[in-house]
């Protein structure tokens, strides 16, 4: 019998702080019988709160290995290269050329980038506590998007 192969389709959620990423990421993949990749970046920071903007990139870097490991045919995706990007460039006001790269070699099917319609949640790693910050940061995702020519849909 020949074994057949789906094609992965990657979903990457993206958008501010506080939008319900992880939470849709969870949902879906129970729904929808898939898999999904935590968010790498609160994972580290929870143990190690302290980074530069040269930490960005090893956590790339581990967000992405942590997808390759992986194997379903379909991956809901809590972060990726584009959502380091804004941040980079929102908190430090530039981007590595590691992070820039990533982004352009990005394999996402589809993105859904979440406009920040929940309540703001304190969390202690969380930076942009202002509705204004949170709208500004879905804008400047929905900008990188268009820029790269990704699909996507807000949410």
């Amino acid at each position: 019998m020949e074994e057949t192969h789906r094609k992965l389709i990657k979903v990457a959620i993206v958008g501010p702080e506080s939008s319900g990423k992880t939470t849709l990421c969870k949902d879906l993949s129970e729904v929808l019988n898939a898999q999904w990749v935590p968010e790498f970046a609160r994972e580290h920071l929870t143990t190690d709160p302290e980074y530069s903007q040269e930490d960005l990139d090893s956590m790339l870097y581990q967000q992405l290995l942590n997808e390759q490991k992986l194997t379903t045919h379909l991956l809901f995706c809590d972060g990726d290269p584009v959502s380091f990007k804004i941040w980079s460039r929102y908190k430090y006001g530039s981007v590595s050329p590691f992070i820039e790269e990533m982004v352009t070699k990005s394999k996402y099917n589809y993105y859904l980038p979440l406009r920040p319609a929940l309540p703001y949640q304190e969390y202690p790693l969380r930076y942009t506590s202002t509705d204004i910050k949170r709208k500004e940061l879905i804008h400047l995702f929905e900008s990188e998007l268009i820029r790269n020519k990704f699909n996507y849909s807000i949410v």
